[in-house]
C-alpha cells in the first residue's frame, strides 16, 4: 500500500522542499510516514475544519500549502490544529514557498486563470531571477494596454474576490504577478520593468510607495490568490497516485469577512 512517505518522496521530486526560503517550514510535519494512504484533502491551511472534514472522510492525509506549524510550539494540546491530526490518526505534509517558486506551482496557476481576462503574452520574465527555473513570481507583457481599473476588475472577476484594492498608476503594459503576499516586491517589480504588480497583502507602506511611483498595485487577498493550490496539488497526485482518493477540502474558505 502507498504509504506517506511514498507521498512525500513523490512530491519532494517535483517540487524539492529544499528549495524552501530560509525561514519556512515545511515537509511532513506532522504524522505517521509508515501509515498506509487510501485518501487524500489538499487545503491551502489546516484549520479545525479541515482537520473535521478529514477525519469524517477517512482521509489519511492532508496535503497543504501553508504549514501546520510556523512558530515553534510551546505545547500541543488536544484543541490544537496538531493535537487533533495527532489524535485522528491524520499526517500532514505542507509545500509552502517551494510550491510558491515552482514551474508546476502558484505561478503556472495564476497564468492559467489570469492569461486570457488579463491578456497575458506566453513569454514572461522571472520576478526575482532565482535561477533554476524557480521564480517567486513572473513579468508578462500586455497583449493590449489597461488601465488599472481594467485589470483589477478583471482580476477580481476571473479569481473570484470579494473585493479588490488598487492603487490608480499609469496605463498597464507589463505586469508583474506573485501570490500570497507581494508587499516586499513592489519596488523589485518596478525595477523590473513591470508598470503592476498582482498580489495580495500588501500593506499602507506600499500603496504610498506605489502611488509615489505612479505604479500599480493590485492587491487580490492571500486566499483568491492561493486557493488555486488545492485543485493544483490534486491534478499533481492524481497523475502519480491514480489509485488514491484525492479532494479538495470542501472547508477551505476565506477566513476573512467584508461589510461592503
Amino acid at each position: 500500500m502507498t504509504t506517506v512517505a511514498d507521498i512525500y518522496s513523490a512530491i519532494n521530486e517535483l517540487i524539492p522542499f529544499d528549495t524552501k526560503e530560509s525561514w519556512d517550514n515545511c515537509g511532513m510535519l506532522a504524522g505517521d510516514p509508515d501509515k498506509g494512504v487510501t485518501k487524500i484533502i489538499t487545503a491551502l491551511d489546516i484549520t479545525n475544519d479541515v482537520i473535521e472534514e478529514a477525519k469524517a472522510s477517512g482521509a489519511e492525509l492532508i496535503v497543504s500549502h501553508h504549514p501546520v506549524i510556523f512558530s515553534p510550539l510551546k505545547s500541543v494540546t488536544a484543541s490544537s490544529p496538531v493535537g487533533r491530526l495527532l489524535s485522528g490518526g491524520v499526517s500532514a505534509i505542507c509545500t509552502h514557498t517551494p510550491f510558491d517558486m515552482s514551474p508546476l506551482g502558484m505561478n503556472k496557476g495564476l497564468y492559467d486563470i489570469l492569461s486570457a481576462p488579463l491578456g497575458l503574452s506566453e513569454d514572461s520574465m522571472s520576478l526575482d531571477d532565482m535561477g533554476n527555473g524557480l521564480s517567486i513570481g513572473r513579468i508578462y507583457e500586455l497583449k493590449a494596454p489597461l488601465t488599472p481599473k481594467e485589470a483589477a476588475e478583471r482580476a477580481k472577476e476571473a479569481l473570484g474576490c470579494t473585493c479588490v484594492r488598487f492603487t490608480n498608476g499609469r496605463i498597464i503594459k507589463h505586469i508583474a504577478i506573485s501570490s500570497g503576499a507581494g508587499n516586499s516586491f513592489i519596488h523589485l517589480a518596478a525595477q523590473k520593468g513591470a508598470d503592476a504588480l498582482l498580489s495580495g497583502d500588501f500593506k499602507h507602506d506600499g500603496f504610498i510607495d506605489a502611488v509615489n511611483m505612479d505604479f500599480t498595485v493590485i492587491d487580490c487577498g492571500h486566499f483568491h490568490t492561493e486557493r488555486i493550490f488545492c485543485g493544483l496539488m490534486k491534478n499533481i497526485l492524481s497523475k502519480r497516485f491514480p489509485e488514491i482518493d484525492i479532494i479538495e477540502a470542501k472547508s477551505c474558505v476565506d477566513p476573512a469577512n467584508y461589510c461592503l
